[in-house]
Parts: structure tokens; sequence; C-alpha cells
């Protein structure tokens, strides 16, 4: 089984206090998410990085300042960009529509599925940014794309977007036939 591990949205936006949209706990996800794609690297997993193109919609040197993935992220693998928040749907598999009006994920596919495939993988871990937003979106788009598909909860942090709450989110994402795990595991 070849595994691929899929880093989402590791982006000073969401990890650094002074990013646009900064995300309680997210600097301590990436200590987690370092230590996986250490794993990764060592067992020769391909590793990918999710990176939205607009994660604040701040202009100037803020918006190349949120764009940027965190400095403390241990990056080995390929950058995907994806498209921004709820224009793309969320998830590391879409494009933001660039058509006025467009709808989520009008834009079309990113490139981690062509990547996926060209590595042969048929299982992705999911790990990042944030646990009920664009790390759910893309492990419920990897499960439709036929992958086994699990998320390590250590290495991410949720921003409480699900109305009915974390327990709910989750519940949605075992569900979908995510499996959720840790990194003890």
């Amino acid at each position: 089984m070849t595994t691929a591990l899929v880093v989402v949205d590791m982006q000073n936006a969401f990890v650094a206090p002074d990013g646009g949209a900064a995300v309680d706990g997210a600097e301590r996800a990436v200590a987690v998410v370092n230590r996986r794609v250490a794993a990764a690297s060592a067992r020769g997993w391909p590793t990918f990085y999710t990176r939205d193109v607009d994660p604040t919609g701040r202009r100037g040197p803020a918006a190349d300042h949120d764009t940027a993935l965190h400095p403390g992220l241990d990056v080995r693998g390929i950058i995907v960009d994806k498209g921004s928040g709820s224009a793309a749907g969320f998830t590391g598999f879409a494009l933001a529509s660039t058509a006025a009006g467009g709808t989520p994920g009008g834009g079309g596919l990113s490139a981690l599925a062509g990547l996926l495939r060209e590595a042969a993988t048929d299982r992705v871990l999911v790990v990042g940014l944030a646990a009920d937003v664009c790390v759910a979106a893309t492990a419920r788009d990897a499960r439709r794309l036929g992958y086994a598909t699990a998320i390590d909860l250590d290495a991410t942090a949720f921003v409480h977007a699900h109305p009915d709450g974390d327990d709910a989110a989750l519940a949605d994402l075992r569900a979908a036939g995510v499996r959720l795990e840790h990194s003890t595991e």
C-alpha cells in the first residue's frame, strides 16, 4: 500500500500569531506535523503541501506573509496551490473559480489529484489546518476519489466551525469513511 502525506494550509495566515486568521493550537500542531513529515520521508512516502492562494483577503505585504508556508514547517515535498476558502469548497483538490460570480470549486481541480495518481497512492494521511474545515474537506474528497483516508487528530487544530460542535464534525468524517487516528498509533 502506497501512502501519501497531505499537509493542508500550514500557512502564516493560520499558524503565526500575527496571521490574518490565526488558529488556536496551530503552533502546537506544527511540531506534530513536522514529526509526521519526518516519518513520511523516512518511509519514502510522497508529501504534498496545499497552500490557500488567498487565505485572508488582505493585500500588500500582509497578503504575502499570510500566503507563505509557516517558517517552522518542515517542507520536504511538493507545494500545491488550492483555491481560497469557500470559493473552492475548502478542499485541497479544487481551485477557486476565476469567473465573476463563480461557484465553489468552479475553477476546476488543483494539481493534487494528478500528483497522487502519479505517485501510485492508495492511502492518504491528512494533517494541517483546520480539522473541521480544510482538513475535513480534503479528507472527504480523498475518500470520494477512492483513497483509504485518515486524519491525524494530533497534527491539526479546530476552528469550531461545525454548527453542532467538534464531536459532530468528527462524526461526519467517520460517516464519510475517514479514519481518525493519533500520532502515537
